[in-house]
């Protein structure tokens, strides 16, 4: 039966524990390395973490108690155990102090190689002892070391070895330093050749993943100063394409980049209807500064006698970088439409016939009466200055947007039509006249009910002078009669007869009179009444036009 995690694990902790009681601190560290392996495995790294602490204290006792011993390879190896684990916890500061600890015993195990004249080995040592420096980006170091010892053995022609072995680090440290691409292509390739080959011989398979690591962070610390171009080709051509015309087309090639571009290589696709009447479709850039833009100018055309036709343009270009990468890519597919006849034209007739329109309309509006002129000016100069801005884009070729505007145009003067037409007018034109038929009307009842209640008032007005005046009159006739009777004696009775005649004529003549001046003041007033119901008459009708003709 198979045994569980947790068996596993109580039996790593005991192997350890015991290995650690005998002071076998490598072994005891590996087991416990193993155990912390298992319970990451199991539960997480955060359960794993005391055991690796574990694992990195055995090692560092092993470090110390090879020191000790002189073993100071051993020690490197040991010290290199710690080095991952740090790395695996994220302990930066940590993993770096304890890499400058391989270092240091790498240096020491050189040395004693070199002091009983074994240089290929002690070389080894030093170079792999750099490539650690390079791992955690201590350049300056690694270069004082690689001077220090290049030195000894650069003009000594039995060392050719182990000139090629310390080449790989100094190759390596001129690359990050002086961006030299060949630099970096020979510290790859003496590390693949020299250095990995004869690593085994001294501390077996252990450091390999070291060295490659430490090349990966020389590329990326070169690559990291690199200054890499960025090519941004362009086309400008017409968009105003005619069929069987010769047209310019221009095309830049930009290096928005940093670096230049090296041996860049421009090829044009062209399709079967189109010829290149001017220029080349093919040419090459031996050097492209970063920004710096080249121009390329061809004049092409399109054949053809079927009518509108589409055709895609499109272009290749390759380039190097200053790592001697190649970089290819392609422009386009741009689509490019030739016509019969010029675009630009037919929209320039166009705006001109919708500029004609735009005045007879202004015209229109204005002869309907009913669409007030302020609204008129606004919608048909809002019209006129679309057309202007219209002929001014022409030239830039923004067809588009003419469109848009032309459409925009014709859905207003599509409105100016229809309401100008008698269709919509006459409804309009009716309900007016309606309304002006029944205020004329309300205007004459309102008129004949004054007319009535003025009548009335001047009847009423009448009646009481008539009374007040009979009433004067006979108070008068009273007092002359009773001073005539006073006077007149009873023998003159016919005297008094005849004076009553009389008083009867002069009664009668009185009130004819004052009847006459009545009927003349009534009709006086009667005349001055009806002039100010005509003027108020006269008034309300000239309103009424006034509203009709806006």
């Amino acid at each position: 039966m198979e045994k569980s995690y947790d068996e596993n694990l109580a039996k790593l902790m005991s192997e350890a524990r015991d290995l650690f009681k005998s002071e076998n601190y490598a072994d005891s560290a590996r087991k416990y390395l193993e155990a912390a392996k298992n319970q990451e495995a199991t539960r997480g790294m955060a359960q794993a973490e005391d055991l690796y602490h574990e694992a990195i204290k055995n090692f560092i006792r092993a470090s110390e108690e090879n020191k000790e011993k002189k073993q100071f390879r051993m020690s490197a190896q040991n010290l290199f155990y710690v080095v991952q684990v740090f790395r695996k916890l994220g302990v930066d500061e940590d993993w770096k102090a304890a890499t400058q600890a391989v270092v240091d015993d790498l240096l020491n195990a050189a040395q004693e190689y070199l002091m009983w004249n074994e240089y290929d080995r002690g070389i080894i040592l030093v170079s792999t002892a750099c490539f650690f420096l390079f791992s955690i980006e201590e350049f300056g170091k690694a270069e004082q070391l690689y001077g220090q010892y290049i030195d000894q053995i650069k003009d000594d022609p039995g060392f050719t070895r182990a000139q090629q072995i310390l080449f790989a680090a100094g190759h390596a440290i001129k690359a990050v330093k002086e961006l030299d691409t060949t630099s970096l292509l020979n510290a790859q390739q003496l590390v693949g050749s020299h250095l990995k080959p004869v690593l085994g011989q001294i501390v077996g398979d252990l450091f390999l993943p070291a060295i490659d690591n430490a090349m990966d962070t020389v590329v990326r610390m070169f690559r990291s100063k690199i200054k890499l171009p960025k090519i941004v080709p362009e086309f400008k051509i017409s968009r105003d394409l005619v069929l069987n015309e010769p047209t310019d087309l221009t095309i830049f090639v930009e290096n928005e980049g940093q670096g230049d571009a090296f041996n860049l290589s421009f090829r044009l696709n062209v399709p079967e209807n189109m010829e290149v009447l001017e220029g080349s479709r093919e040419f090459t850039i031996d050097q492209l500064q970063a920004r710096q833009t080249s121009e390329h100018k061809l004049v092409i055309r399109c054949m053809s006698s079927t009518g509108d036709i589409e055709l895609e343009l499109s272009a290749n270009v390759t380039f190097y970088d200053q790592l001697q990468t190649k970089q290819t890519m392609m422009i386009g597919p741009y689509d490019l439409i030739f016509r019969a006849k010029s675009l630009a034209k037919e929209l320039e007739v166009e705006l001109a016939s919708l500029a004609e329109k735009n005045s007879e309309y202004k015209k229109q509006m204005a002869d309907t009466n009913i669409i007030p002129d302020e609204v008129s000016k606004m919608m048909l100069n809002l019209v006129s200055s679309i057309i202007k801005e219209s002929e001014n884009l022409v030239e830039n070729e923004e067809f588009e947007t003419i469109h848009a505007n032309i459409r925009s145009i014709k859905n207003v003067h599509e409105m100016v039509e229809k309401i100008t037409s008698e269709e919509f007018l006459e409804p309009i034109l009716e309900a007016r006249k309606n309304e002006l038929d029944s205020k004329i009307e309300e205007v004459k009842i309102e008129w004949n009910e004054q007319v009535e209640k003025i009548k009335e008032d001047l009847n009423k007005s009448f009646e009481e002078e008539k009374r007040k005046l009979r009433e004067e009159f006979n108070e008068e006739i009273e007092s002359e009669q009773k001073d005539l009777l006073a006077k007149i004696d009873e023998d003159h009775k016919k005297e008094i007869d005849l004076l009553g005649e009389e008083y009867n004529n002069r009664l009668e003549q009185a009130l004819e009179e004052q009847n006459k001046k009545f009927e003349e003041e009534k009709k006086k007033l009667l005349e001055e009444q009806e002039e100010v119901l005509r003027a108020e008459f006269q008034r309300l009708l000239s309103e009424s036009q006034d509203k009709k003709r806006r």
